[in-house]
């Protein structure tokens, strides 16, 4: 059976891979979904420029011992004409141990994707914290 993928299906399915990589604190997992030269705005944070600059955020972000993870929810992915890039769009939400109660910040994304030879990659990510 032949079977294709949809880019926006791509897309989800390297979403999921991301989520699951952050759970599992798998840098190279994490970070395997971005261009060498992808730009990431953190939520109340710096502007992230390269792989390796999002590599060594997601380090830090693993020792600590209260940072129990991210997840980030596609609500919409559009393919743009030519299909060569995606925009997606989504909730995301950040859970951190405090004590006996656990800590959560969420808020809304957008994520620029490119079409390469490797597949579906970010170009870019912008995270705002719910106000």
């Amino acid at each position: 059976m032949h079977h294709t993928t949809t880019p926006a299906a791509a897309i989800r399915a390297q979403r999921a891979a991301s989520n699951r990589a952050i759970a599992a604190r798998d840098v190279d997992g994490v970070v395997a979904c971005m261009l060498v030269d992808v730009s990431v705005a953190v939520a109340g944070g710096p502007r992230l420029t390269g792989r390796e600059a999002s590599r060594r955020a997601f380090i830090e972000q693993f020792a600590e011992r209260a940072f129990l993870g991210y997840v980030r929810e596609p609500d919409d992915v559009s393919v743009h004409d030519p299909p060569t890039t995606a925009t997606e769009r989504g909730r995301w939400e950040g859970r951190w141990r405090g004590g006996a109660l656990e800590q959560v910040r969420s808020g809304r994304y957008v994520a620029r994707w490119r079409h390469t030879s490797m597949g579906w990659l970010i170009a870019s990510e912008e995270f705002r914290e719910q106000e």
